[in-house]
């Protein structure tokens, strides 16, 4: 039996909660936890079919997508799949809510040594918002925590309040070298980062992060893109140039060797890249000694 074969076998997923999962079945009911099912889970979206295809031989088993497409690289090649767990969390520093959620984050090995791949499903769903709009979410989420503290005459011992331009600041510092503000009060968003999809930089910094965590000796971050009835091809190419512009900004930022008009193919994985080592104030570092491979799958149900 080759190490391809093997990779489809004896892959353990449970969900966030530890429900073991056997099936579409287990998945459906257990994978996502129950306020986000109520909006995520629908045929034709990307909750639904990530769980599809990791379980259409009747149990949780490495698809085809993802196995070829870590064989195409010197650097993943050989990974045996051994655990994972659906819509994992990984703390990111600044704030206890609002952590990296992976839509299935993985453990393996390769030649004994662990590695972490974590997936983010997109059918046409955008990569979050922009950082400027995260930001202004964030900002109106304390807001209305403030006002609701002044209803209900709360004496809080601190002042309702965001600490997400803090978290956004250590996230581009981190990975890009980019302040992401103007100003030393973090008030004035830089535009430099403004435009910059926020899920890729806490995909990425979530991804080197639990990577850390769980000892590995590389991580992989791969998008997992599912054209489908319920997509529009329009919104496909929309998160296709996101991503690319994204990485081209992170490759430049992290001296990898990188053409003006990259662009990351479907079936392709780029690495190893090795983030700067920077100084940036905070209670966690992004780690700048675990390479990181970035690739990119679609599996398309209407070809």
């Amino acid at each position: 039996m080759t190490k391809i074969q093997k990779s489809f076998k004896n892959v353990q997923i449970k969900s966030n909660a530890g429900r073991p999962i056997r099936s579409f079945g287990d998945w459906e009911k257990y994978a996502l936890p129950p306020e986000r099912k109520k909006m995520h889970w629908e045929e034709g979206r990307s909750a639904c079919e990530l769980g599809r295809i990791w379980t259409a031989s009747g149990e949780p088993a490495v698809p085809g997508e993802l196995t070829r497409l870590l064989e195409s690289h010197e650097g993943t090649r050989g990974i045996l799949f051994r655990t994972g767990i659906t819509e994992h969390e990984t703390r990111l520093p600044f704030t206890i809510g609002g952590p990296r959620c992976h839509d299935l984050a993985l453990q393996g090995e390769q030649n004994g040594s662990p590695v972490t791949i974590c997936i983010e499903a997109k059918a046409d769903e955008s990569f979050g918002g922009t950082v400027a709009k995260e930001l202004l979410k964030a900002e109106r989420g304390a807001e209305a925590r403030r006002r609701e503290q002044a209803k209900r005459r709360v004496k809080a011992r601190r002042q309702a309040r965001t600490m997400f331009p803090k978290r956004l600041d250590w996230l581009t510092r981190s990975l890009l070298g980019l302040p992401a503000f103007e100003d030393d009060k973090l008030i004035v968003i830089s535009p430099a980062v403004a435009e910059l999809p926020y899920q890729l930089l806490s995909a990425i910094g979530g991804t080197l992060i639990e990577a850390d965590l769980q000892k590995a000796r590389k991580a992989v971050l791969v998008i997992h893109e599912f054209r489908t009835v319920k997509t529009e091809d329009a919104n496909l190419d929309a998160n296709a140039n996101a991503l690319n512009r994204f990485l081209r900004l992170l490759l430049a930022a992290n001296k990898a060797d990188v053409r003006e008009n990259f662009e990351l193919e479907s079936g392709q994985i780029i690495g190893p890249i090795l983030i700067t080592d920077r100084t940036i104030a905070g209670p966690v570092k992004i780690p700048n000694s675990v390479p990181l491979f970035i690739g990119k799958i679609r599996t398309d149900l209407l070809a």
